[in-house]
């Protein structure tokens, strides 16, 4: 008896996006042609801009190309749920016109996905791995997970998908703001009892274009508010069970406040650190002229980054800390804060937010020097530039004493 041939149907909404086709038709195709690869796929680009009609000027020998186009804009949950009303495939893959796939996408999450509605797969973005905190073994996202309003799903291109298990209250119900349609068609298929499965190969790359509406914090907070009214009235989910997704999404945009908190004062600090060195003032001169040879960062992200990069030819830059590193690669070593630390001369803090907390517990686990990039940069009124101010030197100094009678 021969195997039966699954079916996969890629669904791709375009919005003046005609640049990007010929590239996520080679994707598929590569997925087509994977080793091993026993499925028959079709490709569906539903173009979302109806003065800009697509037309069908490119054949494929390994997939089925199906265009459609809108007569009047959409959005792009209603594309998604166009591309739904005509494909034919067993499963089901969103993708955005900008993303990319490996070629072993298909193979691997069919092989994943067993008895689950869905399968998650891992991602890059920024070029680097997006790594998830709080996974559950075996599971990406759990009715309990989503009722903490957190969405551990970057973007629904990670998502392969039985085309029956896409909820008919998500395709019932079409937002008027983008940004958060898969959370909500997440929230719909967990609120009826839809498992998904983790796939841990990093098998999509979400690519960032200044265009996504996901980073559009306003547009997202719009989206996900109706989000919340349509959950309610739509009764997802019990009243316990929705004031602990109220209560999540609290904290959600808590932490979006802080995130852009901290985004303000990095621009800040950059803006300040450029100033610096077009006065000639580097810090690596100050850090020298202080007896500190080598060093560690602490804090991988962007200022933690930029540090390295100015740090590193003028002097011996040993590692990185970061709580995160076992889901970091740089070109130095990264450790946690818990590992045995290689002896340094100084340690420098690049985070923003409770960067003394942080200070104090290096403090208590090496007895090196800690300074807070931040306090370096200070301005008077006049606009010139203090390396560092007077009082800040003397915390430092106060700081490092410590530290000497310690050792």
């Amino acid at each position: 008896m021969e195997a039966k041939i699954l079916t996969v149907s890629v669904i791709v909404p375009v919005y003046y996006g005609q640049k990007y086709i010929p590239e996520i038709i080679d994707q598929v195709e590569a997925c087509c042609k994977y080793p091993g690869a026993e499925y028959k796929i079709e490709l569906l680009f539903i173009n979302d801009a109806p003065d800009a009609p697509l037309f069908q000027n490119r054949e494929s020998e390994w997939i089925d190309i199906i265009i459609v186009n809108t007569d009047r804009n959409i959005g792009i949950q209603g594309a998604r749920i166009k591309g739904l009303k005509r494909c034919k495939g067993e499963y089901v893959l969103f993708l955005d016109q900008d993303d990319k796939i490996e070629p072993e996408y298909l193979y691997s999450q069919l092989q994943a996905i067993g008895e689950n509605d869905a399968v998650v797969c891992s991602a890059v973005q920024g070029g680097e791995k997006f790594y998830l905190e709080h996974l559950i073994s075996g599971s990406i996202l759990s009715r309990d997970l989503a009722l903490t309003g957190w969405n551990p799903i970057l973007s629904p291109g990670q998502v392969l998908m039985k085309r029956e298990s896409v909820s008919n209250t998500w395709k019932e119900n079409i937002l008027k703001h983008n940004g958060a349609d898969d959370w909500f068609l997440w929230l719909c298929m967990l609120s009826e009892g839809a498992s998904f499965a983790l796939n841990e190969e990093v098998l999509f790359e979400h690519v960032l274009t200044g265009e996504n509406t996901s980073d559009d914090v306003i547009a997202m907070l719009e989206s996900e508010q109706e989000i919340m009214s349509l959950v309610q009235e739509k009764r997802l989910f019990s009243d316990r069970d929705f004031n602990l997704l109220m209560q999540g999404f609290f904290r959600l945009n808590m932490r979006r406040i802080k995130d852009l908190d901290s985004f303000r004062q990095k621009v800040s600090i950059l803006d300040k650190w450029i100033k610096l060195k077009q006065n000639g003032i580097r810090y690596s001169d100050y850090l020298i002229g202080t007896g500190i040879r080598t060093v560690a960062i602490y804090g991988c992200g962007t200022l933690g980054e930029y540090l390295y990069a100015d740090l590193k030819d003028d002097m011996d830059v040993r590692y990185y800390i970061d709580r995160n590193a076992d889901k970091i690669r740089k070109e130095i070593p990264v450790y946690t804060p818990s590992d045995k630390l290689p002896k340094i001369d100084s340690v420098i803090i690049t985070v923003v937010i409770d960067a003394d907390k942080v200070a104090e517990m290096l403090e208590r686990i090496l007895c090196s020097r800690i300074f807070i990039l931040q306090e370096w940069l200070f301005v008077d009124r006049k606009n010139k530039y203090l390396v560092p101010a007077a009082e800040q030197m003397q915390e430092v100094g106060k700081r490092n004493d410590l530290l000497g009678e310690r050792g």
